[in-house]
């Protein structure tokens, strides 16, 4: 990687570097790009590819109905609200 990419990339991102600091930047993206080379050239050929990363399952259960708190209890503390509704900011145009 260049210096001019570094600060190429560093204005989409709205950041200024000194050309050391790009200089010193390109040098550790170019070392992570040799690791990554390096990843890729281990044969994995005969390793089963993994869905995930350990052997749990999902533990679910039954949705239970239960008792509700009252309307009135739920909005006691709400700052704004109506007669069965907490009132919050238009979140959405």
């Amino acid at each position: 990687m260049t210096i001019e990419e570094i600060h190429s990339i560093a204005s989409l991102a709205r950041l200024r570097f000194t050309d050391e600091q790009a200089a010193a930047y390109a040098r550790q993206f170019t070392d992570i790009v040799a690791f990554v080379d390096v990843l890729k050239s281990v044969d994995m050929s005969e390793v089963e590819p993994m869905t995930s990363v350990n052997h749990q399952v999902n533990v679910l259960r039954d949705d239970v109905t239960g008792e509700s708190i009252p309307t009135a209890d739920a909005l006691r503390n709400a700052p704004k609200k109506n007669e069965a509704f907490i009132k919050v900011p238009k979140v959405l145009g």
